[in-house]
């Protein structure tokens, strides 16, 4: 009795401090997590930026063609 009483505390602050950390970890690591959680990410565009990069991409394209008819007709005048 005397060997089961002490044995039956150490257990018992053993599961109580255990129990302690996991709820402070459990607090800390999932602190922000019912704000992020099942929620969808929404990207809001402007309307002017879009139109502006599809312009570039048109300048971009536009001065690839340009490029590729100067170098065609510079391959063909070289085969004549």
């Amino acid at each position: 009795m005397k060997i089961l009483l002490p044995i039956l505390f150490f257990f018992l602050v053993i599961f109580i401090l255990i129990k302690k950390v996991y709820l402070s970890a459990k607090t800390n690591l999932f602190k922000d997590h019912a704000s992020w959680s099942n929620k969808e990410i929404k990207i809001k565009y402007n309307k002017s930026k879009v139109a502006s990069e599809s312009k570039n991409n048109y300048n971009y394209l536009q001065k690839i063609a340009e490029e590729s008819e100067v170098f065609l007709e510079d391959q063909t005048n070289r085969e004549r």
